[in-house]
């Protein structure tokens, strides 16, 4: 169904539910600011180290582009 409605939509990467879980929660944590707790909730994921990967990964990410702009400068 997702990959139905991904493709009508005109998303050209392969969706899947995990990849719809995924980049919810990391939109979430950063709409607060990597409130690991707030977004628990949402998640409902009983284990905050799950979410910890999803924060460690949006950090990196962070990293990532800041050096990218460094460089530039």
């Amino acid at each position: 169904m997702i990959r139905k409605f991904s493709q009508k939509a005109g998303i050209s990467k392969p969706m899947s539910p995990h990849r719809v879980r995924h980049s919810s929660i990391t939109a979430a944590l950063d709409a607060t600011g990597g409130d690991v707790r707030r977004v628990q909730k949402l998640s409902r994921h009983n284990d905050v180290n799950i979410l910890m990967a999803y924060d460690d990964n949006r950090q990196n990410a962070q990293g990532e582009i800041t050096n990218l702009l460094d460089d530039l400068l």
